[in-house]
């Protein structure tokens, strides 16, 4: 009904608009000009109120288009012992297909990563061509300890959202979600603990020491994901949803193709997300 009386309301503005053309004093040549310039105007101004219906039709249990933000932290962790705790934040776009179905995209910079095996670093080994040492120094020994990859990301999911029909008028509607994400990575870092050995037998450790390793990581990472959602409809009209997310990789992010055991080692991420939105448009 809302809508209804939006589109009187526009079509009498139009109308209006037609009326004060016929006192505009113009020449013959200028008037098609000036009709054609309001009905431009009236029509443009139609279209706009449509988009306005589509987002803010209040008379529907769902609307049709939601847009908003989205934040989140997630536990993660590679195909192998050692977790770490980020996040992500960005926006999304929801559209509904069916009073119980909807599909949402989101645009998200996202964290991401795990922990890595210790590494240990024999400097006797790294030698040229002919056998000659490359190294001549008073370390004899280095160790990489604690080793934490944070992958920084633009992550872009795709989700379907599936309701109960028989709770669409509800203001609490939980949802099933299932998708599959694409994530281009942007960097990724190495922070760990550098444990050195002398020749002379002393020992020193480095705490919390970070490198840039990109280069050892694939540039893209493919991903799915399932769980479950509860959209919250507020008496503001807009729509709080939190959500409990599950992704698994599909690819093997290890870029490294010859070396030590530790580092050539298939690295597929997984995480588990709790994901709060929150409708804007």
């Amino acid at each position: 009904m809302q809508s209804l009386k939006r589109r009187c309301s526009n079509s009498t503005r139009l109308f209006t608009n037609l009326s004060i053309f016929k006192a505009l004093p113009s020449s013959k040549n200028q008037r098609p000009l000036v009709l054609f310039a309001f009905l431009f105007l009236g029509v443009t101004h139609l279209q706009a109120q449509r988009v306005d219906d589509l987002i803010y039709d209040r008379d529907d249990p769902i609307r049709p288009l939601v847009i908003g933000a989205k934040a989140g932290a997630s536990w993660n962790q590679f195909s192998q012992p050692g977790s770490l705790m980020a996040g992500n934040a960005g926006a999304f776009v929801r559209v509904r297909l069916l009073p119980f179905l909807q599909i949402q995209g989101d645009l998200l910079y996202d964290i991401s990563g795990g922990g890595r095996g210790d590494l240990d670093r024999d400097l006797a080994l790294f030698t040229d061509r002919f056998g000659s040492t490359l190294y001549d120094g008073p370390i004899s020994h280095l160790r990489y300890l604690n080793r934490e990859v944070y992958i920084h990301s633009v992550k872009v999911p795709l989700t379907v959202r599936l309701g109960i029909p028989e709770l669409i008028e509800s203001p609490i509607q939980p949802r099933f979600v299932v998708g599959g994400s694409y994530s281009y990575i942007l960097m990724a870092t190495e922070m760990r603990d550098q444990y050195f050995r002398f020749d002379d037998g002393s020992r020193i450790i480095l705490s919390d020491r970070s490198e840039n390793v990109s280069s050892d990581y694939f540039d893209y990472n493919i991903a799915i994901h399932g769980g479950f959602e509860m959209d919250f409809n507020l008496t503001n009209d807009e729509v709080f949803t939190i959500g409990f997310i599950y992704s698994q990789g599909i690819t093997d992010l290890n870029n490294i193709q010859f070396g030590q055991p530790e580092n050539i080692e298939r690295l597929r991420t997984r995480s588990f997300s709790i994901n709060f939105s929150y409708s804007i448009f």
